[in-house]
């Protein structure tokens, strides 16, 4: 899979295949639309004609990160850090070493970023220019066979002279609070970390996963734009999925209107969880949805639920504890809240309520490090939360997805985007906290 994008992006950019080809083949590649997307802004406009513009954020985002990272490296008393690409999952745009380099730039396989106390970093196995570190390490080829990643690294550790060094590391520690409920065996490869450990036996090492999620869930202002904007498509996307949608229509034309949506506003969706059912929509039919809009740099996940045609006392009864929970998460997530004790108040009620959730009440993003309980079924034992002991801070971005249900399909989820700021909560989006009726 990897070799058949790698390919695509080759051809483009050496002028085989024009923008229209290129899109045409990456569609029909798994996840292939939104490794374009975040490839062709950074192509040459001669040989691609795909400049879309410059990066989504500037060089002064990229000293507001790198000063903070220093800063708590300093605080830990580290000398070096070693941060990898690999996330294991979609939901957590532009983090580790993306957010390091600027973005975007190891779409294709793994990668990483050696970043020093004091110095210029470097970029390991980067197929793509980064806009915020000028020192690469590219991939490598030997007799066809690209260098191992593990090896590279500690060659950019030696050249930083930091192989004596103490070095904090992302990724390491299996099921780490600094990652998220998808990822149970880390970021870094087996034989990635092997190679690390045997090619610097002198270095001490310490994972600092948690304490780096937070650092990156806490947004500058550019970030905090750019996910308000992805919001407002949002936002505009419920606003179409309520005016047209209507007892008798046909499911397929819904879903051909959120992918127009979609590609009019120049956006791609990772998370698309929304249940079409083939044919018209019956009276009473309810639309649960959630999509994961990524729009240049800027990230958001919004939920509406929809009921078509006359509402059922089940779901007026369901309606009724989603919204309360929406409006306690709302009036309670706040700066210097625990997010723990956020999360075990929301969970009483649901327990008052008798109803169960699938998904987390609230969850953050960039990276999704903070989640609160998921449960498999009913009357099954959840998940514990997340980050339970971090603070909640002004510039964290959440995704509210309260929800009830009853047995295994009755259910009304309801949510939106929202940035914590210094006095309060500003929620990106209005129509996904109601269930509406349509």
């Amino acid at each position: 899979m990897e070799k058949r994008l790698n390919d695509l992006v080759a051809r483009l950019s050496d002028g085989q295949l024009d923008r229209r080809e290129f899109l045409t083949r990456m569609a029909v590649i798994p996840g292939g639309v939104a490794a374009a997307a975040a490839v062709l802004p950074l192509l040459p406009a001669e040989t691609a004609q795909a400049q879309f513009g410059p990066p989504p954020f500037t060089p002064a985002e990229g000293q507001r990160r790198h000063a903070r990272i220093r800063a708590m490296m300093a605080e830990q008393g580290l000398d070096c850090m070693i941060i990898p690409h690999r996330a294991g999952d979609g939901v957590n745009l532009l983090q580790y070493a993306s957010y390091v380099s600027g973005g975007g730039f190891f779409m294709f396989g793994d990668g990483a970023v050696v970043f020093p106390l004091e110095g210029d970093p470097i970029t390991v196995a980067n197929r793509f220019p980064s806009p915020w570190i000028s020192r690469a390490k590219p991939v490598v080829f030997e007799d066809g066979v690209q260098a191992p990643l593990g090896r590279q690294i500690v060659e950019a550790v030696e050249e930083l002279g930091m192989e004596n060094s103490t070095i904090g590391v992302v990724g390491t520690v299996t099921g780490s609070e600094g990652l998220n409920e998808f990822i149970n065996d880390g970021l870094v490869t087996y034989s990635t970390w092997a190679a690390v450990l045997a090619g610097l036996p002198n270095a001490e090492f310490v994972d600092i996963s948690g304490d780096f999620g937070v650092l990156m869930s806490i947004k500058g202002e550019e970030e905090i734009a750019a996910c308000a904007n992805a919001a407002l498509i949002g936002e505009r996307l419920h606003e179409m999925m309520v005016e047209t949608t209507h007892v008798g229509m046909d499911s397929a034309e819904l879903r051909e209107n959120v992918a127009v949506h979609l590609l009019r506003n120049g956006a791609t969706a990772d998370v698309q969880a929304a249940f079409f059912p083939p044919g018209p929509m019956p009276d009473g039919f309810v639309f649960n949805s959630e999509y994961g809009i990524i729009h240049n740099g800027g990230y958001c996940q919004v939920t509406l639920c929809m009921v078509v045609g006359a509402m059922s006392a089940q779901m007026e009864a369901l309606t009724e504890v989603a919204h309360e929970l929406m409006d306690y998460g709302a009036e309670h997530l706040r700066a210097g809240k625990r997010f723990g004790d956020l999360m075990e108040e929301m969970e009483s009620i649901s327990t008052r309520s008798g109803y169960w959730h699938r998904v987390p009440h609230i969850h953050g993003m960039l990276p999704m490090m903070l989640v609160g309980p998921v449960f498999p079924g009913e009357n099954a034992p959840g998940s514990r939360t997340l980050g339970a002991d971090v603070e909640v801070q002004e510039g964290m971005l959440f995704s509210f997805e309260p929800s009830a249900h009853e047995g295994p399909m009755a259910s009304a989820k309801v949510g939106a985007t929202a940035v914590v700021t210094a006095d309060g909560l500003d929620i990106y989006n209005t129509i996904g906290t109601r269930v509406q009726q349509v």
